[in-house]
């Protein structure tokens, strides 16, 4: 087995790393607000909230759509342990790791893809094209670096050694 760098000699794999333990704090304290009921959110999610309603003009945070309020379900149910787990199993250089990411990446893509598109797109939302534009960067990053994570799972993935069916029907007939 090959010995395994440490993770600060792994530029990609680090900045995967910081990005997944950030999301875990923009989870829990930011993202979790669109799912919680008012009155037990805490002031200082309230304050953030807020802050995204008013200053950012947030629509979809303002008033959460059925289909935005299940996307941060996915997240805080199965993205959240995927930050926690993808942080450690990077850490740890686990290859293992990369399918998890993959699963995070694909579906943290499609669901950020769907609010950008709602932003950009539903006249509904009183937004002048700045304040879409802005939005649109605020959303971004969390649509890109998943697409990014994407490609490189990917790419990681089938360089993996495999056996060939050959190879696999050899071993068959060795049993």
């Amino acid at each position: 087995m090959p010995s395994r760098l440490p993770l600060f000699q792994r530029p990609l794999d680090a900045f995967y790393f910081v990005y997944l333990v950030l999301h875990i704090f923009i989870t829990v304290v930011v993202d979790s607000a669109g799912i919680l009921p008012p009155d037990s959110r805490p002031s200082f999610q309230k304050a953030l909230l807020k802050i995204q309603i008013e200053e950012n003009k947030d629509p979809l945070m303002a008033n959460v759509p059925v289909w935005l309020y299940t996307f941060i379900g996915l997240e805080v149910l199965l993205q959240l342990p995927i930050f926690i787990g993808g942080a450690w199993g990077l850490y740890k250089d686990y290859r293992k790791t990369y399918i998890v990411l993959l699963v995070y990446g694909v579906n943290a893509s499609i669901t950020t893809l769907a609010c950008i598109a709602e932003l950009a797109w539903n006249e509904e939302f009183v937004l002048t094209q700045e304040e879409r534009q802005k939005l649109i960067w605020i959303y971004s990053p969390t649509f890109l670096i998943p697409v990014l994570l994407v490609v490189d799972m990917v790419t990681r993935i089938a360089k993996w050694d495999v056996p060939s069916d050959a190879k696999v029907e050899d071993r068959k007939k060795d049993l």
